[in-house]
């Protein structure tokens, strides 16, 4: 996600649309919550998520692969098809047990996505107001489907610095002696549990070096931590 955020600002792309289905988000439900992702889950499976420089969109959520697959084929699309080691990763293990049970009951996919969809989603994911006759029924449509109501969203102001996931209250570290402090330490700090646990080196050491080859855009997030995401929602009220 940061590799197309650099492209899209650099380009001035003003929204980021991805391809991601039910099959695929079902996946990742599954993979994000074996990582201990569970808190920032909500934020990644909505139609529409700002915490981003450039927002992010999903517009094919509702669609599974079988039926894309099927659209391209009559279209004269070419698919490709990605051949992993099934054993590598957790997203690989994931794809390939989901895919099983998809195969055992076809509804699998889209229970999983339904349960998870009963978490509640943050601020940033909800779809700005639409008063304008000129704006198309369908998309009039598509903002009363999957906008929330204002008790049904959570605010969260602080994000993880590594993988901008939003942070718990417990995860985040009061420094009111920042000055004390090495850089490399509050940047550890500021990352969420999941990111310290599979990424981040636990020893001092090797994560004072580990810190000196993140990129400056990186280690410069700590210091934004607390500015919020109105900014982002604001300019998503712009572009829509």
């Amino acid at each position: 996600m940061l590799a197309l955020q650099k492209v899209a600002s650099e380009f001035g792309y003003n929204r980021i649309i991805l391809g991601s289905c039910i099959s695929r988000i079902a996946c990742h439900v599954i993979s994000a919550t074996v990582k201990g992702q569970g808190y920032s889950l909500p934020a990644d499976i909505q139609y529409v998520d700002a915490r981003w420089e450039v927002p992010v969109v999903l517009p094919l959520r509702d669609c599974f692969a079988q039926e894309i697959n099927m659209l391209c084929r009559l279209d004269g699309l070419k698919t490709v098809k990605l051949s992993t080691d099934l054993c590598s990763s957790i997203n690989g293990l994931v794809s390939s047990f989901v895919a099983l049970l998809q195969e055992e009951n076809p509804s699998r996919e889209s229970s999983i996505v339904r349960t998870a969809g009963k978490l509640t989603p943050f601020q940033f994911n909800r779809i700005p107001e639409i008063i304008d006759s000129n704006v198309p029924l369908t998309t009039r449509r598509c903002q009363k489907r999957y906008n929330l109501k204002s008790n049904e969203s959570v605010s969260s102001e602080s994000f993880c610095p590594l993988c901008n996931s939003p942070l718990d209250k417990s995860e985040i570290v009061d420094w009111s002696n920042i000055d004390s402090h090495r850089s490399s330490d509050i940047f550890y700090n500021t990352c969420c549990s999941s990111c310290r646990f599979q990424i981040l080196p636990s020893d001092s050491t090797t994560m004072e070096q580990f810190y000196m080859d993140f990129p400056q855009s990186v280690v410069s997030r700590p210091k934004q931590a607390n500015n919020g995401n109105l900014s982002l929602l604001s300019m998503l009220e712009i572009l829509w």
